[in-house]
C-alpha cells in the first residue's frame, strides 16, 4: 500500500464504524495515563505481596514447605 504522504497510515475501520476514530493523546492525557499506570502497578505489586504472604502463612500453618532452605545451609 503506497501513500503520497510521509506519515504512517492509520488503521481503516471501515465507513460503517464512524465511532471508531484514532487520535493522538494530549500531553495532559499522557501524564494522566502514566500516573494511572504507575498507581495500577503499585496496587498490583502490593496485591501480589499480600497474596504471597497469605499463602506462605497458610502453608506454614499446615506444615507445608516449598523445600527451599532460607538463609541456612543444610548438612
Amino acid at each position: 500500500m503506497t501513500h503520497s504522504s510521509d506519515k504512517p497510515s492509520l488503521p481503516d475501520f471501515g465507513s460503517d464504524r464512524k465511532e471508531a476514530k484514532v487520535r493522538m493523546l494530549t500531553p495532559e492525557e499522557i501524564v494522566q495515563l502514566r500516573q494511572d499506570m504507575a498507581e495500577s502497578s503499585a496496587w498490583a505489586r502490593a496485591e501480589l505481596k499480600r497474596r504471597r504472604v497469605a499463602k506462605n502463612q497458610k502453608n506454614s500453618e499446615h506444615g507445608i514447605d516449598d523445600g527451599i532452605e532460607k538463609g541456612c545451609s543444610s548438612n
